[in-house]
């Protein structure tokens, strides 16, 4: 085989241009000044004008007297043309409003816990049945007292009535007694009244012999009927003396009938069977 030489390869590289460089920094230096440019003049239009100032005076100062001068006075210079007047100032330009904020999102409240709930529940019906069962005891407390107050209201009005009734029965009681006392010893005196007409009546029939002395007493036993009519005599305690017992029984019989009480009275009872005591006055 017979070997073949390689050619050697060409140089397919660009070979580098004159002068590339020196153009980029002109471009740079051309744009830099054209930025400048462009920020100095929107800097320029954009500055405010200078606001006007005035000084303002509460008192106009005092005129002092002009002096007359001297020497006469120069001749008076032209006057100088009304100068033009100044142009407004441009108002500036608002700036930019803020974008309107956007409204805040107000989080989610969270949901109640259903046993809380619950557990809040019970604990108000609890709490509702303690206050009324303690205002129903409140309220028994207060008529209980209500009611033992009334109880001893009345068991002191009863107790005053009480003592007022044994005070008025004390009272009558006594008025009774008073008036039985009195009536009972009307009716003792009526009976000795009647008793001293019979013993005087008896005493005016006795005849007593002479022999008898001193002062026997006999008393004898004498049952009347209605209107005085002696029915029986009889000595139960003799004076000692029989002569002077045997002369009042005597009398006793003469004296028939004895002075009595009407038999329709209460008195003439006491006069059915009646003791006497005869005393000789001799």
């Amino acid at each position: 085989m017979s070997s073949r030489k390689t050619p050697p390869r060409a140089n397919l590289e660009r070979p580098p241009q004159p002068g590339r460089v020196r153009s980029v920094i002109l471009a740079i230096v051309v744009h830099a000044i054209f930025f400048a440019f462009i920020f100095f003049g929107v800097n320029w239009q954009s500055r405010e004008a200078a606001p006007y100032q005035a000084e303002l005076w509460d008192k106009l100062p005092a005129v002092q007297p002009k002096q007359a001068p001297p020497k006469a006075e120069p001749p008076k210079p032209a006057p100088e043309p009304p100068k033009p007047a100044p142009e407004p100032p441009k108002p500036a330009p608002e700036p930019p409003k803020p974008p309107p904020k956007p409204p805040e999102e107000k989080p989610e409240p969270p949901k109640p816990d259903p046993q809380i709930a619950l557990k809040a529940e019970r604990e108000k019906k609890e709490a509702e049945r303690q206050a009324k069962a303690e205002k129903l005891e409140r309220e028994k407390r207060e008529k209980e007292k209500a009611e033992r107050e009334k109880q001893k209201k009345e068991e002191a009005q009863k107790k005053r009535e009480e003592e007022v009734r044994k005070r008025e029965e004390q009272q009558a009681f006594e008025a009774a007694q008073q008036q039985r006392a009195a009536a009972a010893a009307q009716r003792q005196q009526e009976y000795n009244e009647w008793v001293g007409k019979i013993r005087d009546k008896i005493r005016g029939k006795a005849n007593v012999p002479d022999t008898v002395t001193g002062r026997p007493e006999v008393q004898v036993h004498i049952r009347i009927l209605p209107g005085g009519e002696v029915f029986d005599v009889a000595i139960t305690r003799p004076s000692g003396n029989p002569t002077y017992d045997a002369a009042i029984e005597r009398a006793v019989r003469s004296s028939s009938p004895l002075p009595v009480p009407s038999p329709n009275s209460e008195l003439f009872s006491q006069f059915r069977d009646l003791n006497l005591n005869i005393k000789h006055d001799r």
